[in-house]
This record gives C-alpha cells, sequence and structure tokens, in this order.
C-alpha cells in the first residue's frame, strides 16, 4: 500500500517571488493609505436648505461646523440617549446636547430641529436617521435638500445610512470634518486614530453589508 506519492509542484523563481511580493506591497499600501479618505466621505451639497448635525460631535468640530452654516438654513440635531453622567448632565439626548453648542454657537433656537432618537441597543445611527426622517415629514421639511456634518471616518458610515433611512433619491450631501485628535494624514501614528479608522472600517462593511434593513 502506497502512503505518499510523488508530485511536481511549481514555485516562483526569485523574480517571480520578488514580483509578487511588490504587487502585494503595492496593494497594501494603497489600500493603507488610501482607507482614510474613503471613509471620511465628503461630497458636499451647495444647494442644502437643511443641515443635519450628529449631536455627538465634539466640540471643536461643532465649532468647525458653525462657521459653514448659512444664515438661511434650518438646523437639524440628531442623536439618542446619553449614557454617561446622566445624574449631573442636563441634556437626555445627544440631540439636544448638540442642539445647546449651536445656540452657544450663535444659532438661533427657531432654526433648530432637536430630533432626539429612541433607546437602541444597535444600529443607533440608522435609528437617529429615521427619527429625523419621520420628524422632517412632520414639518412638511421632507425633500429638501440636505447636508449632513461627520467627523472624520464615520462620515461615510453615516451618509450610508442616512441615505438608506431617506432613500436613494433624496438630495443628500455630506461633510467629514477633520478630527482635531490626531493628524488625519497620519492617523496610523496615532492609537486613537488606529482605534477611530479601524472601528469605523468594521462598522461600515456590517452596515454595507450585514445590516438588516431597506436598501
Amino acid at each position: 500500500m502506497k502512503l505518499f506519492h510523488k508530485k511536481e509542484v511549481w514555485v516562483p523563481a526569485v523574480p517571480g517571488l520578488i514580483s509578487i511580493l511588490l504587487l502585494f506591497g503595492l496593494l497594501v499600501f494603497g489600500l493603507f493609505f488610501r482607507l482614510y479618505p474613503f471613509l471620511a466621505k465628503s461630497h458636499p451639497l451647495p444647494q442644502a436648505e437643511l443641515v443635519i448635525v450628529e449631536g455627538w460631535v465634539p466640540d471643536a468640530e461643532i465649532a468647525e461646523i458653525l462657521k459653514m452654516i448659512g444664515p438661511d438654513q434650518i438646523v437639524i440635531t440628531s442623536g439618542g440617549p446619553i449614557t454617561f453622567c446622566q445624574k449631573i448632565m442636563q441634556y437626555n439626548t445627544y440631540a439636544e446636547l448638540g442642539a445647546a453648542r449651536l445656540v452657544e454657537g450663535g444659532i438661533a433656537p427657531e432654526r433648530i430641529l432637536t430630533v432626539s432618537a429612541p433607546p437602541t441597543d444597535r444600529d443607533r445611527t440608522y435609528i437617529s436617521a429615521l427619527a429625523v426622517r419621520k420628524r422632517l415629514q412632520e414639518e412638511g421639511l421632507f425633500g429638501k435638500p440636505a447636508e449632513l456634518y461627520s467627523v472624520g471616518a464615520h462620515a461615510r458610515r453615516s451618509y450610508l445610512l442616512f441615505r438608506r433611512a431617506f432613500g436613494r433619491e433624496y438630495p443628500l450631501g455630506v461633510t467629514s470634518i477633520a478630527p482635531v485628535s490626531y493628524d488625519m494624514d497620519r492617523w496610523y501614528f496615532h492609537s486613537v486614530g488606529v482605534r477611530h479608522v479601524t472601528e469605523e472600517l468594521i462598522a461600515w462593511i456590517y452596515a454595507k453589508f450585514f445590516m438588516l434593513g431597506p436598501g
């Protein structure tokens, strides 16, 4: 009984191996250094009448958004319950917190629609987007061009989920505000940058390919 048999196996020669390694290296290099620009999607809509601001956005980035809001735009803040410091926090949701900071920054309260999302243990951005859609429909504003503001690598996922909630044909733009906590061009040298980009990549893949819902 034969337990082994001779078989010819082809292996790359040294030039072939070098070529394969170079191609693989170029592929990894391209994916690695293009990852942040891919996730930090920006596709502004100049004619936007509505501005959507995710309420969890940090103060420094809120300050940048304030510079971009036009005098005639209606501002919508989104976000669900705040789950920390509830005993001392005077705001119950990120939408309320975001609205308060925009008012402090000079936006008139009557120009702001605060849209608090219900509690959920998953798909928080999508649930917030659905809540915004419902409120816009109630106010007779649904269908007006809107600009979504998010931060860094979160932008592409936010855009995907708001687009899914609003519909593919809705006139929706997105602007990614550069984070101040790390250099976005050298995110791989900062622990917070690596964590942010890695988490957002995984979350985007889940939202794009595995999350149940329309679109």
